[in-house]
This record gives structure tokens, C-alpha cells and sequence, in this order.
């Protein structure tokens, strides 16, 4: 997954007790941008992950979640102000 000069890679790491209680949290400065550019890229389809939609949080954060084809949780977010 690129978005400017930031990248990471999605793998499939088929260890259950690793995956149950793994999460990523990716802070960015525009969630809203980082989602819009996942979805253009077509990648929940092309590596079948889930993405959520964005929506602000009660912790002072805006965030969406992506589940990798491992099933890892990633929540990635901005902060915001309350």
C-alpha cells in the first residue's frame, strides 16, 4: 500500500494466536485521504481485506479500520480536536 512518500505491505500470516490479539494503528494527517485513496485503488477487492468507513471517535481521534488478508487490525487515524 503506497500514498506519497508512505508505503507498507499487506501480507497473508496465517498464525491464529498471532493474528487474535495483533493491531496496527497507522497515524496520518488526513484519514479522509488515505480512505479515499484505498478505495480508488481498488485493494479491499484485489487482496479481499475489509475496510471500514472513517468516523470520529470519543479518544479525540478520526479513524477507519482495514482488516489485512491475515486478518490483522488496522486502525488508521488523525487526531482531531474535541
Amino acid at each position: 500500500m503506497r500514498h506519497g512518500n508512505t508505503s507498507f505491505l499487506l501480507q497473508a500470516f496465517n498464525q491464529p494466536e498471532f493474528i487474535k490479539n495483533y493491531q496496527m494503528h497507522l497515524l496520518v494527517e488526513s484519514v479522509d485521504d488515505w480512505h479515499a485513496h484505498l478505495v480508488a485503488t481498488g485493494i479491499a477487492e484485489r487482496f479481499k481485506v475489509s475496510i471500514g468507513a472513517p468516523q470520529n471517535q470519543a479518544w479525540g481521534m478520526r479513524d477507519f479500520t482495514l482488516f489485512d488478508p491475515s486478518g490483522v487490525l488496522w486502525r488508521i487515524a488523525q487526531n482531531i480536536r474535541t
